[in-house]
């Protein structure tokens, strides 16, 4: 019987070996294994290392100046980090995923230029492939005239594209059915979506009640992609806030109550204006935007809560609103055609409604948070933050804290804190609808008249 066992277990072995040998590899992406800027008189030129040829275009933003560089889909092991110094024109080298199957990356130029070659050079002797690109000296009209058409590109290169389709991640509510063994000989039809309950000899028509729907919560993980966000000693603020995203996602989904969709569920860049509108589309119930600020001093600390509104709180709270809405330049995105719902919004009186329940859900979150972590003084305020500009639905934008302070930077970074912050999170939400069920039972439907007096 041994001898059985151990000729079993080698037999599997070898199975399993041979599956392995045989196994059809992945598609690999192709690796940027480095990233130079060289500068000669009236030349600079972005020179990028790579394990093997893709697809690439160019093109040219104004307003600010800026030079794009798209490509086929690419894995980033560059040593110099996610922001290269500038050198000659180029004041700023970012580079990141913008959106399924296109990398991208953003040159912020000192002045304006004029890209006068791109391409790529294949691997000889020591060298790599390389895609490089050269720009030189140019005046506003000319870059201006140059602006949003295609410069250079590669034969076959995909078309920069727009951002990507966020993923809903709760299943949809389905209507119980009735069970067959209800009554004797009963037994459940399905006719045109509706359940009836069929009972011998005479038919019973049940209709199954509609189950009222869960609500809606929408999880905004800031920045992503080719916009990182705040930079701490070894850690970008986008992947913070996904990564607490996604523990609020499993706790809110776990207590049964809620329906989740995330804005982005990986490292892909959204534009605010899209973030916000897949709040409205989807009809959410509330929008909670995640952040990790940053702050020269490297001494703040402590997590705060933001709602909008057309005046700030404070001189700090419109820096950070400045700042925050400035992630579209970052990663790249025209602006040029954008209305005033993006770059500059008034707010209607209309969405009065809208403010007071932000704020009222503001308080209860920073009421739960300072049980669990740091927070600042004065932990609620509000400026006028893009992303919170959808009128109807209720959002709040959370700093979780400080990236540029080491203490919170460990906090921010750590599982058992993010799981933390993940579960004051979801008790706030729980206690906000709560309320929010409380306050919509003192109101007689018929009537509409008011039986209690709101909070």
């Amino acid at each position: 019987m041994r001898d059985l066992r151990w000729l079993f277990a080698w037999a599997t072995r070898i199975v399993f070996l041979a599956a392995i040998a045989f196994a059809v590899p992945a598609e690999a992406k192709p690796v940027v294994t480095g990233a130079k800027l060289g500068v000669e008189p009236n030349l600079t030129r972005v020179e990028l290392a790579l394990s093997e040829t893709a697809e690439y275009r160019v093109f040219a933003l104004a307003a600010p100046n800026r030079i794009v560089i798209d490509m086929s889909e690419v894995a980033w092991k560059v040593k110099e980090g996610k922001k290269l110094q500038g050198r000659g024109l180029v004041a700023a080298l970012r580079y990141g995923l913008f959106k399924a199957g296109t990398s991208r990356i953003v040159l912020d130029l000192t002045a304006p230029a004029a890209v006068t070659d791109a391409r790529i050079l294949p691997a000889n002797g020591s060298q790599p492939v390389r895609l490089t690109l050269d720009l030189r000296p140019t005046d506003s009209a000319a870059f201006k005239s140059a602006a949003q058409t295609i410069l250079f590109a590669s034969a076959g290169a995909a078309a920069p594209g727009g951002p990507a389709t966020p993923a809903e991640v709760a299943p949809k509510d389905k209507a119980p059915k009735l069970a067959d063994a209800m009554l004797p000989g009963a037994k459940t039809v399905d006719k045109g979506g509706a359940v009836t309950l069929q009972v011998a000899p005479k038919v019973e028509v049940i209709p199954a009640p509609e189950p009222a729907p869960k609500p809606l919560i929408v999880i905004d993980p800031g920045h992503g992609g080719i916009d990182p966000g705040a930079l701490g000693s070894n850690t970008m603020e986008k992947n913070i806030t996904l990564s607490v995203a996604k523990q609020l996602r499993q706790q809110l989904l776990a207590t049964g109550r809620f329906r989740v969709v995330m804005t982005r569920d990986k490292d892909v860049f959204v534009p605010l204006r899209d973030r916000f509108k897949i709040a409205r589309d989807k009809g959410a119930d509330l929008f909670i935007s995640l952040h990790a600020d940053s702050n020269p001093s490297g001494q703040a600390r402590g997590a705060s809560v933001y709602t909008l509104s057309d005046k700030a709180s404070d001189a700090e709270a419109e820096a950070l609103a400045t700042k925050e809405n400035k992630s579209d330049v970052i990663a790249g995105v025209d602006l040029s055609k954008e209305n005033q719902t993006v770059t500059g919004i008034l707010i209607d009186l209309a969405q009065r409604e809208t403010i007071n329940m932000s704020s009222r859900f503001a308080s209860i979150l920073v009421n739960d948070l300072q049980n669990d972590t740091l927070m600042l003084q004065n932990s609620h305020r509000f400026a006028g933050f893009a992303v919170l500009k959808a009128p109807d639905v209720p959002s709040v934008l959370l700093e979780m804290g400080y990236v540029s302070s080491s203490a919170d930077e460990r906090l921010l970074t750590d599982a058992k804190h993010q799981k933390k912050l993940a579960g004051s999170i979801t008790r706030s939400i729980e206690d906000y609808f709560d309320w929010r069920d409380m306050i919509r039972q003192t109101w007689v439907p018929d009537s509409g008249t008011k039986v209690a007096k709101l909070p």
